[in-house]
C-alpha cells in the first residue's frame, strides 16, 4: 500500500489561523487526525479534480512551503513545517 504521512498546518481560505493536523494520504485521498495516535479520521478529502499549486500573491499567504488544492470554488492552503516534508 503506498502512503505517505505527517503533520501539515491546514487553513481554510477564509480564515487566519492555521491548524496542525496529522494527514495520510492514500488511494487519491487526504485523511485528517487529530494527531498520529487517532484510530479515526477528522475528515477525509478524495483529491481527484483537485489542481495543486503554489499561493499567488493574492492570496495574502506571506509563509514557507505553502501548497494550495483548488476544486472550483473550493480552495485549502497547507503549509509544511520543512523543505522536505514540502517537497514530499
Amino acid at each position: 500500500q503506498n502512503q505517505l504521512s505527517g503533520y501539515l498546518l491546514r487553513k481554510f481560505k477564509n480564515s487566519n489561523g492555521w491548524q496542525k493536523l496529522w494527514v495520510v494520504f492514500t488511494n487519491f485521498c487526504l485523511f485528517f487526525y487529530k494527531t498520529h495516535q487517532d484510530d479515526y479520521p477528522l475528515a477525509s478529502l478524495p483529491l481527484l479534480g483537485y489542481t495543486v499549486s503554489c499561493p499567488v500573491e493574492a492570496d495574502g499567504i506571506q509563509k514557507d512551503y505553502v501548497f494550495k488544492l483548488q476544486f472550483k470554488s473550493h480552495v485549502y492552503f497547507f503549509r509544511a513545517e520543512s523543505k522536505y516534508t514540502f517537497e514530499r
